[in-house]
């Protein structure tokens, strides 16, 4: 008798892992069907960087331009 309680208790386990297993798909696909890929940023009305120099903004200008060449 002992074998065969044994042999339940293992397949309740494993129905069970089965079943979280679905569960963490399932609210996997929930969570990636509600998101909608991040925020936007409105770079329009972001504030300007007035920290840098004229020759910093110079050198990312022309670092900017080498990178688009």
């Amino acid at each position: 008798m002992g074998r065969s309680q044994e042999t339940f208790f293992k397949k309740q386990r494993e129905k069970n892992r089965q079943r979280k297993k679905m569960e963490k798909l399932e609210k996997r696909e929930n969570r990636r069907a509600s998101s909608s890929g991040g925020s936007e940023i409105d770079w329009d009305s972001a504030p300007v960087n007035t920290t840098m120099t004229q020759e910093e903004m110079a050198q990312k200008a022309q670092n900017k331009q080498e990178t688009t060449d």
